[in-house]
């Protein structure tokens, strides 16, 4: 889908403006596009898969581009021939590792015709590589799980005992990862288990980390997201914890609550300490029962997918980049209401069924459990074409009940549902 923004800028009285380009129209991405324009700023969205449901909303003019791994050369060549047909410089919103990857390795020629925010060079590679990320944080005395690194059959051997079961297998890059599998990783619950894992990771040539896995419930996860400004300040931060996720073990947020915790962004400039980092950032801390510590999962230097929760309270992230790049001086905000939570529809009901199932978690209590909710993933009052293109979404909104009343009626005693899985 390549739409001429020339004309396009032009007739919506966007020649004053600078215009923002959000890279990758996954949730997070959505979430950026809506937090611009509902702003009132001009967005052109970019992706190489069209299905994404930023396609489809109303607040950008959405572009099918090249693939930011596969073909960086061409992509870099496609912005800025969008680019130079604007007015004015852009200002661009890399919303996945991927693109962030690619806007610090091609810095020096997107900075012809964009604007940015991105720590400097060595220091996001540092942060996107996992390895490399842990390091980091010992060197800055902040704890993690127990990790190894295993490179071959030998090293798998040799570490085999030493694991604590259960672990968890997570790649050195994500965004690649997803290439190959549906998920964040393996568990693994037994030596057996690690070395057949291993055996289907090798063939694609991925990296990943054996990691000791911190008992307690998601609700021990909690999370900071912070925007430093080009002067080096911290203009917002925003602290959640986790509700549920999915899979409930090792998942991604499905149901996320604002949370007030101003003890996370000290630490996490604690471990930003002399990178001269700039933009977006997210980590995410579990809290170890055992020690009493909160101890590092992970790093992300972008947008999170739940951005659109932070706007709710009242913390517009995109649009505090937008200003900061562009010389207005958006004032620092670290205030904003707790309680807050933001919903992954159909995840969330994946995580509950799981729970279900094991007589964990009755109906009454889940849907009880979405008050309060003002954001969610793909959802809004104001913009429906993302939700409503994705045919899959519809489907299982509208089969999840009936899942429900069929599974209930054929529940034992006990709560526990019998029959086929979601």
């Amino acid at each position: 889908m390549h739409v001429d923004m020339t004309n396009t800028i032009a007739c919506r009285g966007f020649e004053r403006e600078r215009v923002a380009f959000v890279l990758g129209l996954f949730d997070t991405g959505l979430a950026a596009v809506r937090a611009l324009g509902r702003a009132g700023v001009p967005v052109i969205g970019v992706d190489s898969d069209p299905r994404l449901p930023g396609f489809k909303s109303r607040y950008c003019t959405a572009h099918c581009g090249p693939d930011p791994v596969g073909r960086p050369a061409e992509l870099v060549r496609f912005l800025l021939a969008e680019g130079g047909k604007l007015p004015r410089r852009g200002i661009l919103f890399p919303a996945s590792d991927a693109y962030a990857l690619f806007v610090s390795r091609y810095r020096q020629e997107l900075s012809a015709s964009f604007d940015f925010a991105l720590p400097p060079a060595d220091a996001l590679e540092t942060i996107l590589n996992k390895r490399t990320q842990y390091a980091l944080a010992r060197r800055a005395g902040i704890p993690f799980p127990e990790t190894f690194y295993p490179e071959t059959r030998q090293d798998l051997e040799r570490i085999r005992d030493e694991v604590v079961y259960p672990a968890f297998i997570k790649p050195y890059y994500g965004h690649l990862w997803r290439n190959h599998f549906p998920n964040k990783g393996f568990q693994v619950d037994s030596p057996q288990e690690l070395l057949a894992n291993f055996e289907l990771i090798w063939p694609t040539g991925l990296q990943a980390a054996v990691q000791s896995v911190i008992p307690g419930p998601p609700t021990n996860n909690v999370e900071v997201s912070f925007y430093i400004g080009a002067t080096g300040d911290v203009l917002a931060a925003f602290t959640v914890r986790k509700l549920r996720q999915y899979p409930p073990d090792f998942g991604v947020g499905t149901l996320v609550e604002s949370l007030d915790c101003p003890e996370l962004m000290p630490l996490a400039l604690k471990l930003l300490d002399g990178l001269a980092y700039r933009g977006f950032g997210n980590l995410e801390f579990k809290l170890d029962a055992r020690d009493g510590r909160l101890k590092l999962i992970e790093l992300n230097a972008r947008l999170w997918q739940q951005t659109d929760q932070a706007v709710a309270c009242g913390l517009n992230f995109p649009l505090i980049q937008y200003l900061d790049l562009t010389g207005q001086a958006p004032p620092p905000r670290t205030d904003f209401p707790a309680g807050v939570k933001w919903v992954d529809p159909l995840a969330d009901f994946q995580s509950f069924w799981h729970s279900f199932r094991r007589g964990q978690l009755a109906p009454g209590a889940w849907m009880r459990s979405w008050r309060g909710a003002r954001a969610f993933a793909v959802f809004a009052r104001d913009d429906w074409g993302p939700a409503l293109a994705s045919l899959e979404y519809g489907r299982k909104i509208v089969r999840a009940p009936l899942y429900l009343a069929r599974h209930r009626a054929g529940s034992g005693a006990d709560g526990q549902a019998r029959g086929d899985d979601v």
